[in-house]
């Protein structure tokens, strides 16, 4: 017999749901923090490595400055298409930050709508078994104070056959 899910269950679902859309955007944040970063270290190796090369060309023979004019325009020109790169990625994490963000909010949002939900079915369930447990101690009180003076009167006229015997 498949277990019906409670509103308790219900709630703690919806928790759980919200914690982990929220944990799911962390990830990714530090995933692309991580994407960014590396690339932007491999990037700034990149140019040091340029930047060496072109020291030792010219320190190998310094007369020779139209191969270094060369050499120097080759490497800037790497370093402007190098940093057009990183401006894209990053506008391109950016972009994906955002949409992540968004789809994260709606999460959070349906998530703490049903745990909102579960919460007022939790408590009608709550106060519905109080009020059925009320009536049935307010009914047996009833009961009893109603056959109270019957069962008196029984006493009454036991104890005064029993006197008069």
């Amino acid at each position: 017999m498949p277990k019906t899910e409670t509103a308790i269950d219900k709630y703690f679902g919806a928790l759980t749901e919200s914690y982990d859309a929220i944990i799911g955007a962390i990830k990714a944040g530090n995933e692309r923090g991580f994407r960014v970063s590396n690339n932007l270290l491999a990037e700034a190796q990149r140019g040091q490595r340029e930047s060496v090369a072109l020291g030792k060309q010219f320190a190998a023979d310094p007369t020779d400055i139209g191969a270094f004019y060369r050499t120097a325009m080759e490497s800037t020109t790497k370093a402007q298409g190098r940093a057009l790169e990183l401006a894209r990625q990053m506008f391109d994490e950016l972009s994906e930050s955002r949409s992540e963000a968004r789809e994260t909010i709606e999460k959070v949002v349906k998530a703490q709508r049903t745990a909102g939900e579960a919460a007022v079915e939790a408590v009608r369930d709550v106060a519905s078994v109080t009020v059925e447990r009320v009536r049935t101690g307010v009914g047996r009180v009833t009961g009893q104070a109603e056959e109270a003076p019957a069962k008196a009167e029984n006493t009454a006229k036991k104890a005064a056959a029993a006197f008069a015997e």
